[in-house]
């Protein structure tokens, strides 16, 4: 190995240390790809299942501070907060706070991430399909079906199809001048 002139330090782990400052740009977490150089409280609300007030809850259970950055974080505190993505019931968060309560199956609460909340969400949607109910019928139709206004701000999804209702077209008048 050669040595570096200015440090006395061999090329080989200068090297190694740059990739490694590289790696730490980009961590992935909870199937999600999170840019390093952003702050940690910023970047958990954008993983699928991460509100504002659970990035904030976790935040606290872990006393991370709130402008602390993802790469300046050290592998202790990486691998906590990816344990308490996984099980939040160790660090005792309020179960208001999670995205899955009362389960139909088990009764439990499940705070849900990513790849998992979007295939329980499609399960249970079909789910309500199914059994034909009346948020079922709506689901299959692409309806609304929180009560929410249909007549004049869209019928379905992809806005109002057809014509307007109670609408009658003027007839078009010939203009004065371009007959003579």
């Amino acid at each position: 190995m050669q040595a570096n002139k200015h440090s006395g330090k061999p090329v080989k782990e200068q090297q190694k240390k740059a990739v490694d400052m590289q790696e730490r740009k980009i961590v992935r977490i909870a199937d999600t790809d999170l840019d390093g150089s952003k702050k940690v409280k910023d970047l958990l609300r954008s993983i699928t299942g991460i509100s504002f007030s659970y990035s904030n809850a976790l935040m606290k259970a872990l006393k991370i501070p709130d402008g602390k950055k993802l790469q300046d974080m050290d592998e202790k505190e990486l691998n906590e907060l990816k344990d308490a993505l996984s099980d939040p019931f160790k660090y005792k968060l309020p179960h208001w706070i999670f995205n899955w309560r009362k389960d139909e199956e088990t009764g439990l609460n499940y705070h849900l991430l990513s790849n998992e909340l979007k295939s329980k969400t499609t399960m249970h949607i079909q789910k309500i399909k199914t059994s034909r109910s009346y948020r079922g019928y709506r689901h299959s139709f692409n309806y609304k079906l929180r009560g929410q206004r249909v007549k004049s701000r869209g019928s379905n999804v992809h806005g109002r199809i057809g014509s307007s209702l109670g609408v009658i077209k003027k007839k078009a008048q010939p203009q004065a001048g371009a007959n003579k």
